[in-house]
C-alpha cells in the first residue's frame, strides 16, 4: 500500500468531504428514512445475488422444443417456474429502486452539505456497489433469458394458467381467464424488458437517477453529490483496502452517473473527478475480488460512459479505456 500512496502524491489533492464511506452512520434527521430504503434496498440484496449466482439451466427447455410432448412440455413448465418466481423477485427489486433512489438523493442534496448525511450517502454506495454485483453474474447466465422466453412461450399457447406472476397481485378466483392472460403478459414484458440490457440494475440506477435530476432541475447539486461519494471512495482506497472491492465499485458508478448527469461529463478537463487517479486506483488496487477486477471496471466504465468518446476527452483516458 505504501508504494500505491506514493504514485500518487503527485497528483491534484482529492477533495476531502469529511465522511469514512465505511463506517459512515446515519443522523437523527435521516434515520427514518435510512432505515426505511435499508430495509427496502440493501437487505434483500444478499438473498437475489445467491439466488442469482445459485441458478442452474436445465436441458428441460431444449428437450421441449426439439421433441414438443405435452410430458416434455410439462415438465420445462415445472422446471421454469421457480425461476419465473426468482425473476418476479429482481423486477420487484427493480421497481423498489426505481421508487427509493429519488427520495435518497432528494435527502443527500438538499441543502449540498454531504457530510451532514453519511449514513444515507453510504446507503447509495451500497445500492450501487449491489448493482454491480448483480450486473455480473447477470452476464454470466446468458439461459435465464431463453428460459423465459420459454415461459413466455407456453404461456401464449394458453395451457398453462395463472402463473406465478400474477398470483402474487391477485387471487386467481377473482379473475377472468382473459384478465389473468393479460395480466401475466404484461407482467412478462415488463421482466423481459428489464432483463434485456447487459447491465439491468446499473441502467435502473442510471435512469432513475438522471430522470430525478432532470425533471427536478438539480444536475449541478446532484453531480456534486457524485463527486462528494467519489472522493470519499478514493480516499478511503488510498488509505486502507480492506473494503477495495466495495469501494472501486462505488467510485465506477460515481464516475459513471456524473458522466451522465453533467452536461460536460466526468471527462472534460473542468471535470472535478480526476480520472487519471481513478484509473489507476483501478489497475492497482490489491485484493479486489472478481466483480471488482480492473478488467471487469474498465469494461463498465468504457461500455456505460456518455463521454468517453468525445473529442475534449485526453487521448490517454481513450486509449486506456478503449483498449483494455
Amino acid at each position: 500500500m505504501g508504494q500505491l500512496l506514493s504514485s500518487f502524491r503527485s497528483e491534484p489533492t482529492i477533495p476531502d468531504f469529511g465522511f469514512d464511506i465505511e463506517t459512515a452512520t446515519p443522523t437523527n434527521d435521516d434515520r427514518e428514512l435510512y432505515e426505511e430504503l435499508s430495509r427496502k434496498l440493501v437487505a434483500p440484496t444478499p438473498n437475489l445475488l445467491e439466488q442469482l449466482k445459485g441458478y442452474t439451466p436445465s436441458d428441460a427447455f431444449k428437450l421441449a422444443i426439439e421433441n414438443a410432448t405435452p410430458e416434455n412440455e410439462k415438465r420445462a413448465w415445472q422446471t421454469v417456474l421457480p425461476t419465473v418466481e426468482m425473476l418476479r423477485s429482481f423486477h420487484e427489486y427493480a421497481s423498489e429502486l426505481q421508487d427509493g433512489l429519488p427520495r435518497l438523493l432528494s435527502s443527500i442534496c438538499k441543502d449540498e452539505h454531504f457530510d451532514k448525511h453519511p449514513g444515507v450517502t453510504k446507503l447509495l454506495a451500497e445500492i450501487m456497489d449491489f448493482a454491480f454485483d448483480f450486473d455480473y453474474w447477470k452476464i454470466r447466465t446468458p439461459s435465464l433469458l431463453n428460459n423465459f422466453a420459454y415461459y413466455r412461450r407456453l404461456l401464449a399457447g394458453g395451457r398453462y394458467h395463472p402463473s406465478p406472476i400474477t398470483l402474487k397481485a391477485d387471487d386467481p378466483s377473482n379473475v377472468s381467464d382473459l384478465r389473468s392472460a393479460m395480466q401475466e403478459d404484461d407482467q412478462a414484458h415488463k421482466i423481459t424488458m428489464f432483463l434485456a440490457p447487459p447491465t439491468p440494475m446499473l441502467n435502473i440506477v442510471m435512469d432513475s437517477i438522471t430522470n430525478y435530476a432532470s425533471k427536478q432541475g438539480l444536475q449541478k447539486n446532484v453531480g456534486n453529490c457524485f463527486v462528494a461519494l467519489w472522493a470519499a471512495c478514493v480516499q478511503n482506497l488510498l488509505l486502507d483496502n480492506t473494503t477495495a472491492s466495495y469501494c472501486l465499485k462505488s467510485m465506477v458508478a460515481s464516475i459513471i452517473l456524473y458522466d451522465h448527469v453533467n452536461s460536460q461529463g466526468a471527462y472534460s478537463k473542468q471535470s472535478p473527478i480526476n480520472m487519471k487517479t481513478s484509473i489507476k486506483l483501478i489497475q492497482s488496487t490489491p485484493n479486489a475480488n472478481e466483480e471488482s477486477s480492473a478488467e471487469t471496471l474498465l469494461s463498465i466504465l468504457r461500455y456505460n460512459s456518455k463521454h468517453l468518446k468525445d473529442e475534449s476527452t485526453s487521448k490517454y483516458i481513450k486509449t486506456t479505456l478503449l483498449s483494455s
